[in-house]
């Protein structure tokens, strides 16, 4: 039993926490039992606030974070809400990934003067040393909303680099040989999709997922026949950049568990069942017209396996396969149809070599290969990055560097290099770093990663001032300088600088949170926006202010707001932009939660590529708004039982006035060309619904239904309002899919019991 006080992260850094916590840890060679008691004054300063698992909220809450192996590389953080919400993550020195997900047992009892957590963590849900536990690292936390007191039971020091080499030592464990651990989940799912043109299909799943972990120390997971049908839709945009948009990846298979595979931020998982990279590749004759053409490749299957020996090194290896898409060509002619493929049977695979060196220090090894049948290009990507630190955790240097290859069946192959190097002091009230990337204009690793672009030389400075411990009005406050310089590589053409001033800051009493910072930029240069190798298009210099304001989140009522001001210095172009939004959060007794959410931006002159005219570049003058609005709705009946709906409407208005000729320096000119700027207008909608139901009805097994609406409206009306504009989109014809879905946990060793008792009844 461990007594005493917690010490403050928060908002005392460094002073004993205001109320009393008791720790007890026990175990066998199959779980580890936790036992926590919290006292408090009186019942009424619990928040139980019901959400769903791995949503904290605003509850008060007790955390236990544990590194088995002592290497302040990765570790676990099993944590339970006063209302019994469990929250499990995998920790790393980069963060904490909240989707890892085991199970584990709780209990929670609300008493007078206390309450009290019970915890029953399985060894094999977690990675450990089997032959020596001496290492094993450990800490506790406290959460008190009433409080907005965070404590810990081994100090967490802000101003020292890192979290998990702040970890407590656990003593006194035993070897441990936990029984086999091998687990499988097989799945049925029921779905209706629903196209925009009023087509209907309905389809019935099956599928199974397996977990396998040998030795405490490697994991095998094994998806057959995924079904990713209720991963949330996509924040679309209508994207005026030149560059490819990013997504975030939503599908459980590639979020829980994966943080190895992109410790260099070489992968994007989004490549595998993404769009076929012929899709807009296809050749038609005058009668022809594209009747179908898949939007997305079919995954067959997907195997990730993690693991990490004894002497420190890590391994990740991450394989999918995706089959072959085809696109059906009809002609109005003959009244045949052909079919052309789109995407070739395709195999992904992943492969990452982590070893721990001294002082937390490591070398990092990483390949990432596309392999496609017949004669569409290979592509491959070699990376090796270091990370130091010195023996206090004060200094730390990074370098990386990576190889991307194409392999061409009937042209040349390409190579491309990148390089990164950081060097800084990471601890301390002051702390500052510089660094530089290389990415050569031949780079590309968007097969298997996400590359914006490429073809840049950049270098950047900054310093920092943080207080943890001010005396009065804060608890925390920062100050910053930060400086970048940008060159078009290629050319070694200046692109772009900024210096930027910031400071940042919590409230000790209300625990509110304020940010501001002044940013500058000189007259610079964009290569990208002419759609153009090598030619470039003058930006004006420019000022940006940016201010946020948040009230305390673990109130029940909370607010937030952002404003950044742009002011364009000596254009004739360009004028001031105005960028805003805000959030507002509040909690409806103990199950009910409500977001919402809602972002404007207004530019009223700038410049922009519009097209082609013979061999010159045209330019357009446009005003652009953009109101972006969403709402999430939580609500949760238990613990285990929970329904959330999220609606978003995203429109934006392009309106062109004016359309110029770009000339060889970066100057825009009138021209005689007969464009009429208007016919380039743009009126973009996109409406979304997400609903999801679960229901957790055993251990790891769970029965979901899930709604997915999706509706888009365009048109070239500039001039029209906000509701003719959300009227029209809920008019408009919308893909929807409807799913139902069963994935019913099993276990080996509660298989097996069940089978040695039911042999022991028949003797």
């Amino acid at each position: 039993m461990q007594e005493g006080d917690f010490i403050q992260q928060q908002p005392d850094n460094g002073k004993a926490s205001n109320r009393k916590s008791e720790i007890a840890i026990l175990h066998d060679q199959s779980y580890l039992y936790v036992l926590a008691v919290f006292y408090i004054e009186n019942k009424t300063e619990i928040n139980q606030q019901l959400t769903a698992r791995d949503a904290i909220g605003a509850s008060d809450f007790f955390g236990l974070q544990m590194d088995p192996f002592g290497e302040a590389r990765e570790g676990f953080d099993f944590t339970v809400t006063a209302a019994n919400v469990q929250y499990d993550g995998k920790l790393s020195a980069f963060g904490e990934d909240s989707n890892f997900n085991v199970v584990w047992e709780s209990d929670v009892k609300i008493y007078d003067n206390k309450w009290v957590v019970e915890m029953k963590i399985p060894f094999n849900s977690i990675r450990f040393p089997k032959e020596d536990l001496s290492n094993f690292r450990i800490n506790f936390q406290r959460f008190s909303s009433t409080l907005n007191e965070t404590s810990f039971w081994s100090p967490i020091n802000p101003e020292v680099d890192g979290f998990l080499n702040q970890l407590g030592r656990l003593e006194g464990l035993k070897m441990i040989n936990p029984p086999l651990n091998l687990s499988f989940y097989p799945f049925v799912s029921l779905i209706n999709e629903k196209s925009p043109t009023g087509e209907s299909k309905t389809n019935f799943n099956g599928g199974l997922d397996l977990k396998y972990v040998h030795n405490n120390a490697y994991t095998l997971d094994v998806s057959l026949i995924p079904d990713f049908s209720q991963a949330p839709s996509d924040d679309q945009i209508f994207n005026l950049s030149p560059f490819e948009v990013q997504f975030n990846e939503n599908r459980q298979f590639f979020v829980e568990g994966t943080e190895i595979f992109d410790k260099s931020g070489y992968l994007y998982t989004r490549r595998i069942g993404g769009s076929p990279i012929n899709k807009n590749n296809i050749t038609l004759s005058a009668d022809e017209t594209i009747e179908e053409n898949a939007i997305s490749s079919n995954i067959l299957n997907l195997i990730k396996f993690t693991g990490k020996s004894s002497s420190g090194l890590s391994i990740g290896i991450l394989n999918g396969i995706t089959d072959k898409s085809e696109a059906i060509i009809a002609n109005s002619a003959t009244v045949d149809t052909r079919q052309v493929t789109t995407n070739p049977l395709t195999n992904y695979n992943a492969l990452v070599l982590d070893k721990a060196l001294k002082n937390n220090s490591s070398l990092t090894f990483v390949n990432n290969s596309v392999l496609r049948s017949g004669s569409d290009y290979d592509a491959n990507l070699t990376g090796l990055q270091y990370n130091w630190y010195n023996k206090k955790r004060t200094y730390s240097a990074r370098f990386k560097t990576g190889l991307s290859q194409k392999y061409f069946s009937n042209a040349a192959d390409e190579f491309g290099h990148d390089y990164f190097g950081y060097v800084g002091k990471v601890s301390g009230k002051w702390t500052s770093g510089v660094s530089f990337k290389l990415v050569d204009d031949t780079f590309d690793n968007n097969d298997f990663g996400f590359l914006s672009r490429n073809n840049e030389l950049r270098f950047r400075a900054d310093v920092r001032y943080t207080e943890n411990n001010p005396k009065k009005l804060f608890s925390r406050y920062q100050f910053f300088v930060d400086h970048q310089q940008r060159y078009y590589y290629s050319l070694m053409e200046h692109e772009q600088t900024y210096i930027k001033f910031g400071t940042n800051g919590t409230f000790k009493k209300s625990q509110h949170n304020f940010y501001a910072e002044f940013t500058y930029l000189p007259k610079g240069q964009n290569f990208y926006e002419t759609r153009v190798i090598d030619r470039y298009f003058n930006i004006p210099a420019q000022t940006e202010t940016f201010l946020e304001y948040q009230t305390n989140r673990n109130k029940n009522v909370s607010l937030s707001g952002y404003m950044v001001l742009v002011k364009y210095l000596n254009s004739d172009i360009y004028t001031n932009e105005f960028i805003a939004g805000y959030g507002f959060r509040t909690r409806i007794g103990q199950h009910l939660f409500a977001y919402f959410r809602q972002s404007y931006e207004s530019s009223p002159s700038k410049a922009g590529f519009i097209t082609f005219e013979n061999d010159a570049i045209i330019f357009g003058q446009r005003s652009v708004k953009q109101l972006n609005n969403s709402l999430t709705l939580n609500y949760s009946i238990n613990s285990k039982l929970n329904v959330n709906a999220r609606l978003r409407h995203y429109w934006i208005q392009v309106d062109y006035n004016e359309q110029f000729t770009l000339e060889d320096n970066g100057e825009l000119a009138a021209n005689n060309y007969d464009i009429n700027p208007d016919s380039f207008d743009d009126n973009f909608n996109q409406f979304n619904i997400d609903f999801l139901a679960k229901w957790q009805f055993a251990p790891a097994s769970e029965i979901s239904l899930g709604y997915k609406l999706g509706s888009t409206f365009f048109n070239n009306d500039v001039r029209s309002s906000y509701f003719d504009n959300l009227g029209n989109t809920l008019k408009e014809n919308s893909s929807n899919t409807l799913s139902l879905k069963m994935t019913y946990f099993l276990d080996w060793n509660t298989f097996r019991k069940k089978k040695k008792q039911k042999s022991a009844s028949n003797i």
